[in-house]
């Protein structure tokens, strides 16, 4: 059986003052979402908190994670979907790979 997964990249910025336990449920959360809908996570890099080029929601700084993936490109939607609705998430991009 073929199936057709692809390499992703997925950038995101979570609330810099998260304690340490949201955080952790934050990635674990993700990567069962991730992992629910057949995807991979092939390396994990966490940057940690940095200061952002511009306000977002009223925050100066971010933790920024950087996850390389693979998963169905059909998988993708509703991984926005639940994206979308985490609060502690300021921003995220996800985008194809080599």
């Amino acid at each position: 059986m073929n199936t057709n997964k692809y390499k992703y990249e997925f950038m995101g910025i979570i609330k810099p003052f998260l304690p340490e336990e949201v955080r952790i449920k934050f990635f674990e959360d993700t990567r069962k979402l991730i992992e629910g809908e057949g995807g991979k996570i092939i390396n994990e890099d966490i940057w940690g908190k940095r200061h952002l080029a511009y306000k977002i929601k009223e925050h100066e700084e971010g933790y920024y994670f950087v996850y390389t993936l693979e998963i169905e490109a059909g998988k993708l939607q509703k991984i926005h979907r639940e994206l979308k609705m985490t609060n502690d998430l300021l921003r995220y991009i996800i985008i194809k790979g080599d």
